[in-house]
Order: structure tokens, then sequence, then C-alpha cells
């Protein structure tokens, strides 16, 4: 394992490569999520399954079967986002840990595809887990939606549009997380992006 170091350093390295090969004039700002302290930044990405999961553990039911077929547990995740306790959404398999990039816009980019939801904050605050985690909470009824490695992104109490854009660019995920009054948007059917 890298040192904290180390990986801040990638992590700037990084930052400074996606912003040096956007198109000059561009108005993509990039606000890396947060853990602790706000000088430790920490990047989003896809987990190695291919999905990206944001996930509320105040109101977040997780437990499906303790023999689940995967239409259950799929069914079982739209009905959590209907909830607003969960965000999922499948880039797919080629984007195993892929960046996602949390910015207040996508910039002049090409939106190729987009996920949108909304999560209900609560006091446990708003966690980036992964399908594994979700998979153990859906087998176990006293199993967690986070395990140690989630990591928790500084989003105050109360209802949030997520929305997650997949460009025809760099970066090539965008999530931007704004505060949400009502949005009167249609109910999911389906997780996002899974075919």
């Amino acid at each position: 394992m890298l040192s904290k170091e180390v990986d801040m350093n990638w992590l700037n390295f990084a930052c400074l490569a996606v912003l040096a090969r956007r198109p000059a004039g561009s108005s993509l700002r990039l606000a890396l999520g947060y853990r602790g302290a706000m000088s430790d930044a920490v990047a989003l990405h896809v987990d190695e399954d291919g999905f990206f999961c944001l996930v509320a553990p105040d109101t977040y039911r997780g437990f499906v079967d303790e023999d689940w077929e995967l239409e259950q547990l799929l069914t079982h995740f739209a009905g959590q986002m209907n909830a607003e306790s969960l965000f999922i959404a499948y880039p797919g398999p080629y984007d195993t840990n892929e960046t996602v990039v949390v910015a207040d816009g996508h910039g002049d980019a090409p939106v190729l595809r987009q996920a949108v939801g909304a999560v209900n904050v609560g006091p446990g605050g708003l966690w980036l887990t992964d399908y594994t985690q979700l998979t153990m909470a859906a087998q176990f009824d006293d199993e967690a939606p986070t395990a140690s490695y989630a990591i928790r992104l500084p989003i105050a109490e109360g209802r949030h549009r997520v929305d997650l854009r997949q460009l025809d660019g760099v970066p090539r995920y965008v999530l931007t997380i704004t505060p949400l009054a009502d949005d009167g948007r249609e109910p999911v059917s389906a997780v996002p992006w899974f075919s």
C-alpha cells in the first residue's frame, strides 16, 4: 500500500493531468470529495464490479434474502433509489476503477449518458460504497451497506439531487450533488445503465 503522501502526490498529479487535457476556456471546476480534514482529498471511482454506489445508511434497508437472485437485488436497488437512500448506476465492466470527478458542472464536453437520482442524507452522511458491500448487506440482515474502506462525502443533511454523467472527453465521469427541494422526478424502475 502506498503512503498517504505518495497517494496525495499521485492525486495532485492526476488532477493536474485532467485539467491540462481540458480545452482552454472550459468552465469545469474540480471539487474532489473529502474525508476528515479538508486537506485530505479522496478521488471517487467506479468500483471493481463496474458500479458507482452512493448510500445514505440512516435510511438504507439492505437485506433482501440469504439466497437472493440478481433480479431480486436489482429490483431492491431500484426501490432503495426511489426511497432516496441509494444512488447506483452501472458504468460497466470496461470502466472499473475509472475516476469520477465531483464538479459543479460538466463543462463543454458532450454528455453520452446521464443517471439522475435523489438521496435524503441523514446524520449518518452519504458514503461511496461498492456493489460487493451492498450484496453482503442484501444477504445478511446484520451487515451494513458500508465497509471500513467506504468514503464519507462532505454532504450536509437534507435532500440532494445526484447527477452522474458519462462524457465524451476527459474527465470521463462527472458527478454533481446539489441541494434539492422538490424535483418532481419519475420513480426509477431499474438500475441506470444496467442492461
